[in-house]
């Protein structure tokens, strides 16, 4: 595992010194240029949160992944650049407004003189770190409020105008380990209730505003236009995924 090669990956070449800043843009770039995704799902290809499986994957193999995955990798990489990450459990807010079940997604905490949360692994969130703290935050896109909730933890909240927000998840601060994951990940792969079984994704934004695969259909948001290709098969899919994200299942 090399750092380099995987700030190569995220098409980093700017200082590496742990500050606000270089952490703004590595959480940026990393969302540019590793696609949220679960294609190994599909193809019914097996997968585990050994950090050197996952490298090799995101960075050698050039694909992206879920949560779990770049969201373990991207934390390992802060690490080594010196900033004082850790991984942290959230629970999703289902559509019905319900809450997924405990270690559902990981995110990233990070705290220095001020506390923020990180995520590369959500698919359509923020852009760059969120300050915990009370507040409206924008991202250049969408606005976003933390608030703390009753159990000691915090909501995330995600607005398109300002005005009007939902929830997107729950999070704690408390301590975790990569291998209290290992059940949920294995069960989002093989739950036949699971999203991840039900659905095909693979998503990141662009400049100018999002190119994703769910299910049988490629959208393409550029601002407010959005257009749709109906993808017909497994071999539509492949010269897709070629086409627009530069990614090979091989």
């Amino acid at each position: 595992m090399n750092k380099q090669e995987y700030l190569h990956r995220i098409n980093y070449h700017g200082p590496v010194e742990a500050t606000a800043e270089v952490l703004f843009d590595l959480h940026k770039n990393h969302l540019f240029c590793v696609p949220f995704e679960n294609l190994d799902i599909h193809f019914k290809r097996r997968f585990d949160l050994d950090l050197r499986n996952v490298y090799h994957k995101v960075v050698t193999k050039r694909r992206g992944g879920f949560c779990y995955e770049v969201n373990l990798l991207f934390n390992w990489l802060l690490n080594e650049l010196g900033f004082p990450s850790r991984i942290i459990a959230s629970r999703v807010y289902k559509d019905d407004g319900s809450l997924g079940p405990e270690l559902d997604h990981m995110a990233i905490y990070l705290k220095t003189d001020k506390e923020f949360l990180l995520d590369v692994g959500f698919g359509d969130l923020f852009l760059i770190p969120l300050e915990i703290r009370d507040g409206v935050q924008l991202d250049g896109r969408n606005y976003f409020q933390i608030e703390k909730s009753d159990d000691d933890g915090y909501i995330l909240f995600m607005s398109n105008d300002g005005q009007t927000f939902t929830r997107k998840y729950s999070f704690s601060l408390g301590e975790v380990n990569a291998s209290d994951f290992d059940a949920s990940c294995l069960d989002k792969q093989v739950n036949p209730d699971s999203r991840f079984v039900k659905n095909v994704m693979c998503s990141i934004p662009t400049e100018t505003g999002r190119i994703t695969i769910f299910n049988s259909k490629f959208i393409e948001k550029n601002g407010q236009m959005k257009n749709e290709k109906i993808i017909a098969s497994d071999e539509e899919l492949l010269s897709c995924l070629s086409e627009k994200f530069s990614m090979s299942l091989e």
